[in-house]
C-alpha cells in the first residue's frame, strides 16, 4: 500500500521513547503533534505506535474501517486484561460482540429515565451531609457518590460504608498503570506495588461477591447484573465472566463520570462569572429537585460538562492495533502498528477550537457544534466500541450538577493549576480542596 512514512521522535536503544513519555504523556503527546504533524511514528517500550490526530483518520481508524483495528494488549490495557478478563471494556471479537448486546438494553431509553431517582436521590443524601463551610476534597466526594450510583442503578445493591474502600482499593489498581517500565513488570512479581495491587483486587473482589449476594436477595433479574445472572443461570456465561463484567462496571462505570465533575467544579470554582451564568439558569429552572424533564432545558449546563470534557477528557487516548496494513491521512499504517488517537491532543487543537486553553462553554452554540469535525470531539470514543455508558455517564453528571448547584456553590481553597496523572484516565494528582458555601 503507498502512503508516505511519518516522522517522529528519535528514541534511544529499547527504550525508545518511553522515559520521554514516562515523565509528561500529555505534555509529549501534545509536543509529537506540535513537532511532526497529524500523523507521527515513535517507539514506546518496543512497541512502534502512531499517533494520529487528523479528524477523519480517526474516524476511518473507529468508524469506517473499525474492522481492521482491534483493541491491542499494551502497557495498561495489557494489565487491564488481568484485572478486567474478558470484560466489555477489553475483549474482542464474537465474545465483545455478544456481551455488548446482552448489556446494550441496561444503557438506552426507559432505563435511563428510571436511573434519574437514583442519582438525584443519593446526591441529595451527599448533600444533606454537607453544611456551609465544610472543607471537602471534591474528587473523593464525586468519586464516592458515583460509586454509590452505579452499583445501586446497574448492579442492584446498596454499598453503604464501603465507599472509601472500594474507591482506595481502585486507586490502588490504578498506580499499576502510571506510566512507566513498572507497568510492564508482569502481575506475578512480588514487587511491592505489584503486592498492593494484588491485595486490592481481592478487595474489590471480595465486595463484588458481597454485592452479587445482596442482588440475590434485593435485586431485579431486570437491571444489568440481574441480566447478567439470568445469561449465567441459563448457562451462556460462566460465574467468572459475570465477575468480569461487574469489575468493569465498578471500574469504568464511575470513575470517568467522578472525574468529568471533579474537573467541572473546578472549572466554575476558578471562573465566577460562569459560575453566575451556571447558577442562574438553574435557579430559573430547577424547583426543589431537577427531573428528567428539566435537563431538556438547562442547556448551559450541558455545555458546561462538554467543555469539562474537551479539556479534561477523562479517557485521553484511545488505542487500536491495525490488523492488516492501511492509509492514514496520506500516510502508510504497517500491519500490526499500534495507532494512538489522543483526545487530550485533539480537544486542544486550535484548527478546531479558538482560544483551546480557555474554559468558554459558551463555545458550544449549535452553529459550532454543526461546524466541528466529528472526531475533533470524542470524549466517549467512536464507532461500535464508542463507550455503552455515554447517555448514562451525560445524565448522571448533568443531574448531579444540577442537584448540587441549587443548594451550593465551591469555592477552591487553593488557586494552584491542578496536577494530572494519566492512569488508564486522567486524575488529580492531589486532593481537589474546596468549601461548600450554601447559596
Amino acid at each position: 500500500m503507498a502512503g508516505r512514512v511519518p516522522s517522529g521522535p528519535e528514541g534511544v536503544p529499547f527504550l525508545g521513547s518511553s522515559l520521554r513519555y514516562a515523565d509528561d504523556p500529555l505534555g509529549f503527546m501534545e509536543r509529537v503533534a506540535d513537532e511532526y504533524g497529524d500523523v507521527a511514528r515513535m517507539d514506546v517500550y518496543t512497541q512502534e505506535v502512531y499517533q494520529v490526530t487528523d479528524p477523519e483518520a480517526i474516524r476511518r481508524v473507529l468508524v469506517t474501517n473499525a474492522a481492521n483495528y482491534r483493541k491491542p494488549s499494551l502497557g495498561g490495557d495489557e494489565g487491564l486484561g488481568g484485572l478486567l478478563g474478558d470484560g466489555l471494556l477489553t475483549s474482542n471479537g464474537e465474545h465483545w460482540q455478544r456481551q455488548r448486546k446482552i448489556m446494550q438494553p441496561s444503557f438506552y431509553g426507559d432505563k435511563l429515565n428510571e436511573y434519574a431517582d437514583i442519582i438525584v436521590r443519593d446526591t441529595e443524601t451527599l448533600a444533606d451531609s454537607w453544611h456551609d463551610g465544610k472543607h471537602i476534597d471534591i474528587h473523593r466526594e464525586m468519586s464516592e457518590l458515583t460509586l454509590r450510583i452505579v452499583v445501586e442503578s446497574l448492579l442492584g445493591a446498596r454499598i453503604d460504608g464501603m465507599e472509601r474502600t472500594i474507591r482506595e482499593a481502585l486507586l490502588e489498581v490504578g498506580e499499576r498503570f502510571r506510566p512507566g517500565p513498572q507497568g510492564f513488570v508482569p502481575e506475578e512479581v512480588p514487587t511491592p506495588r505489584n503486592v498492593r495491587y494484588r491485595r486490592s483486587v481481592e478487595i474489590l473482589d471480595r465486595i463484588l461477591r458481597e454485592v452479587r449476594r445482596e442482588h440475590d436477595v434485593h435485586g431485579s433479574e431486570d437491571d444489568l447484573l440481574g441480566t447478567l445472572l439470568g445469561e449465567e443461570a441459563d448457562g451462556r456465561l460462566d460465574e467468572g465472566s459475570v465477575r468480569n463484567e461487574m469489575m468493569t462496571m465498578l471500574l469504568a462505570g464511575h470513575d470517568t463520570t467522578a472525574l468529568t465533575l471533579t474537573y467541572a467544579w473546578d472549572l466554575l470554582s476558578r471562573h465566577p462569572e460562569k459560575e453566575r451564568t451556571f447558577h442562574d439558569e438553574l435557579d430559573s429552572v430547577v424547583d426543589e429537585s431537577p427531573t428528567i424533564a428539566d435537563l431538556g432545558k438547562l442547556n448551559y449546563l450541558e455545555t458546561v460538562v462538554m467543555e469539562a470534557m474537551r479539556l479534561y477528557p477523562p479517557a485521553y487516548v484511545v488505542y487500536r492495533q491495525a490488523a492488516e496494513a492501511d492509509e492514514l491521512a496520506g500516510f502508510h499504517i504497517p500491519a500490526g502498528t499500534i495507532v494512538a488517537t489522543p483526545q487530550w491532543v485533539v480537544h486542544r487543537d486550535e484548527r478546531f477550537f479558538d482560544d483551546p486553553e480557555a474554559f468558554r462553554p459558551e463555545r458550544w452554540t449549535n452553529e459550532f457544534r454543526r461546524d466541528l469535525p466529528e472526531f475533533a470531539y470524542f470524549p466517549f470514543g467512536g464507532g461500535t466500541r464508542k463507550c455503552i455508558g455515554d447517555g448514562f455517564a451525560m445524565r448522571e453528571a448533568k443531574l448531579v450538577l444540577a442537584t448540587l448547584g441549587s443548594r451550593f456553590a465551591f469555592e477552591r481553597i487553593s488557586d494552584t493549576p491542578l496536577s494530572l496523572v494519566p492512569f488508564v484516565t486522567i486524575h488529580p494528582e492531589d486532593p481537589v480542596e474546596m468549601t461548600v458555601r450554601a447559596r
